[in-house]
């Protein structure tokens, strides 16, 4: 066998002249990254037995994995149990000879220039124990992966996009992010930047901007003001709710609005009796959403199953549109109220079929989607904007509503 020390440029070099040299490729490697190496990698896919890629923590670049998506003999490590998928090893063959590459440098930028790293190329043939266990590593490597699929790869995607905004990334970029189907990952809406957002926001022909992100403001005062949901008056209850009638607003300012805004709910009568007995379980479930924070999907999960136990009595049950008010209420920054006057457009823009929307799959179909969207991810803007930043989700409605 020859040994040879690689550090710096010299390992994508390496790399570089083994792919051309080699018939056979068989790497396993933690983290990797879209680069003119890649392509060149990709051009050789017809090589290409075993090459396998980790996910942990979102280091692996989106474009990379999306490049893998159906190339026969590509796969990513979405869970390791007790620990990281985090080798490093290239491995090449052609007939009885062989050749690897072991050492710390990753398929990415810093690992093959950047960053300070050590490795050693290693050529024989595949009787070389050590050469023949490196083959034996890749294959077990890729037994642990999966192939990669349009959906595996827009989720991913995702997860980077949410791993982006919190203070450490997650170790698996994937679990928080249940599958949802590639059309509504790639949705109009997902494509939106911050300044198409505003402008369709903006140029609504059925909203007034300010005068529904005033009646939001009011909602968010009244709910930080309180313990409890099951702590507001009545007509405050019957307002957030969207099912206070005109009579019930006389006499206090800050009631004296239009609360049909972002759905009413006026015609739900057992939702009605629900909020105005000041049922527990109803109370309990908006409380369950946090006032600040991130709110996550167990969050929402435990809002679902104690807003239908609200209607065990009921003859109906309560569904999205009701349950959708509430939420866009206690945190407009993350929910949309989906109701008839925007349902068509929201299933249009979103990707979803609107006969198929309910509790159930609302947090995937529709905030999930939501948090993909360009729009969605960027910094709160230091402008006259800021405000309806702080209310973007719920005020998707301006985009969509569409009255008859």
């Amino acid at each position: 066998m020859e040994i040879e020390f690689l550090t710096g440029n010299d390992v994508e070099n390496a790399i570089q002249g083994l792919l051309a040299e080699y018939d056979e490729l068989h790497w396993a490697v933690a983290w990797g990254t879209s680069t003119s190496l890649a392509r060149k990698l990709l051009s050789h896919s017809a090589k290409i037995r075993a090459v396998t890629f980790g996910l942990a923590f979102a280091q692996t670049d989106p474009d990379l994995v999306d490049s893998l998506i159906g190339v026969d003999g590509c796969y990513v490590v979405t869970k390791f149990p007790g620990g990281t998928f985090h080798p490093k090893v290239y491995a090449f063959r052609s007939g009885k000879r062989a050749a690897a590459i072991i050492g710390s440098a990753n398929f990415t930028r810093g690992g093959l220039g950047k960053n300070h790293e050590a490795c050693v190329l290693v050529r024989g043939s595949v009787s070389d124990k050590m050469l023949a266990d490196t083959l034996s590593f890749a294959a077990r490597s890729a037994s642990l992966g999966e192939r990669v699929t349009e959906e595996l790869a827009a989720r991913y995607r995702l997860g980077c996009k949410l791993a982006a905004r919190r203070p450490g990334p997650p170790r698996d970029p994937l679990a928080e992010v249940p599958p949802a189907s590639v059309k509504s990952l790639s949705s109009p809406l997902v494509g939106m930047d911050w300044d198409q957002y505003v402008r369709a926001v903006r140029g609504s022909a059925h909203h007034d901007v300010d005068e529904s992100l005033d009646l939001l403001r009011t909602a968010q005062g009244w709910l930080s003001a309180v313990p409890s949901f099951h702590d507001l008056t009545t007509p405050q209850r019957k307002a957030i709710a969207g099912a206070i009638g005109v009579q019930e607003k006389a006499g206090d300012e800050s009631l004296d609005r239009d609360w049909g805004w972002f759905g009413s709910m006026r015609g739900a009568g057992d939702f009605k009796n629900r909020v105005a007995e000041n049922d527990r379980f109803l109370a309990r479930a908006v409380d369950s959403i946090p006032q600040k924070g991130e709110a996550t999907r167990e969050h929402f999960d435990r809002f679902a199953r104690l807003f239908v136990k609200a209607f065990a009595n009921s003859s109906r049950v309560g569904g999205v549109a009701t349950a959708s008010r509430l939420l866009a209420m206690k945190r407009p920054d993350v929910f949309l109220c989906i109701s008839n006057p925007n349902i068509v457009a929201a299933a249009n823009g979103m990707g979803f079929a609107k006969s198929t929307l309910n509790l159930e799959n609302y947090w995937d179909r529709v905030v999930e989607v939501i948090r993909a969207s360009e729009w969605y991810n960027i910094d709160k803007p230091d402008t006259r904007d800021g405000q309806l930043w702080e209310c973007r989700a719920a005020m998707l409605d301006a985009i969509y509503y569409h009255p008859g």
